[in-house]
């Protein structure tokens, strides 16, 4: 089975690398192959369902298709890779009467902001809006709606982008402060703001360990309910897992989960091994054989396994990333010897 697996996604990355080899670099899929990789996986034809929303998006530095349909009374969504048309992730649900209704009643962010307000019982004028987004919640599609008042009380509401009914929303009691009430959000950091590196290490030493310990998937500055914290995540040697908020000028903990099953990272359940890679990186240059990888090493990035090497043959030298979920050729770089 690996083989196969290999062989097809081999066939498919070469596919791609010579359709797009004169602009020098991979083309994205586009949405209707996308769409056409999304229908193949779920086992339905196209006449068989009606599409919701095809969206390309980017996580973990790996850019995917969000392929959103219905058919009879389910309603489906997949995760396509945008490089190599692999199906990453696909979820099944009951379709829902709102569901069943999104393309014909979709909100748009002004519309998400009255009915935000009118559950609040405000007006526009009483409030400044930090942000109306749309986004995605366990496959629904909705706005992130963020507005605080004039004494700074904050409001977070989550509205369903087909039908405006509020999905769930929170008042948060204590004052916002927004990021300009002191001068700037750097003037707010100069009094006590941390750097990432001491964010991590105040998490390592609540988790009782030590950075040699662990692999840091980020530490990443955020806001929560206001408050400016470092979002800090680590795995140990036999994959707990570790996720702490910090504050970011206190550095007190904010909150902090261990999880007592073991940590998968992204690419652990690949279907990619270290010589499928190989192969796939060997097939763009014919006549290349094992023996011209000068370099191949495994790295991680934001916790997704890559992997990277060097291939030299024929007066050139090649470099390259692949993914090592989807076996998607992430950089490819060719240069002749010097």
């Amino acid at each position: 089975m690996k083989k196969l697996i290999a062989a097809a996604l081999a066939a498919l990355t070469i596919a791609l690398f010579t359709a797009c080899a004169d602009a020098g670099q991979l083309a994205y899929i586009g949405d209707e192959a996308a769409r056409a990789a999304a229908l193949s996986g779920a086992g339905l034809s196209a006449d068989a369902v009606t599409f919701t929303g095809t969206e390309l998006t980017r996580r973990d530095g790996v850019e995917y298709y969000v392929v959103s349909f219905t058919s009879g009374d389910s309603r489906y969504e997949s995760q396509v890779d945008a490089l190599s048309g692999v199906v990453i992730q696909s979820e099944t649900a009951p379709l829902s009467q709102s569901a069943s209704s999104a393309s014909a009643a979709s909100l748009t962010a002004e519309d998400a902001k009255a009915k935000a307000l009118a559950h609040a019982g405000l007006a526009a004028a009483d409030v400044t809006f930090i942000k109306a987004e749309l986004d995605r919640d366990d496959g629904r599609l909705v706005y992130d709606v963020e507005f605080y008042t004039a004494d700074n009380k904050e409001y977070d509401y989550e509205i369903d982008a087909a039908t405006g009914d509020v999905v769930n929303f929170d008042y948060d009691v204590e004052h916002y402060a927004p990021p300009a009430a002191s001068g700037s959000q750097s003037g707010a950091a100069s009094a006590a703001s941390l750097t990432a590196e001491d964010a991590k290490a105040k998490a390592l030493a609540h988790a009782g360990l030590a950075a040699a310990d662990v692999t840091f998937v980020k530490a990443e500055l955020d806001r929560d309910d206001g408050r400016l914290v470092y979002d800090v995540e680590f795995y140990t040697a036999d994959y707990k897992e570790y996720d702490y908020e910090i504050d970011a000028a206190t550095g007190d903990v904010v909150s902090y989960d261990y999880d007592a099953e073991n940590y998968a990272p992204p690419a652990a359940s690949g279907t990619i091994s270290a010589e499928d890679a190989k192969a796939l990186a060997l097939a763009q240059v014919p006549g290349a054989a094992a023996s011209d990888i000068r370099e191949f090493e495994t790295d991680r990035d934001d916790g997704r396994v890559e992997y990277e090497g060097k291939i030299v043959y024929g007066g050139m030298e090649y470099e390259f990333e692949i993914d090592g979920y989807s076996g998607a050729i992430r950089s490819w770089e060719a240069e002749p010897l010097h």
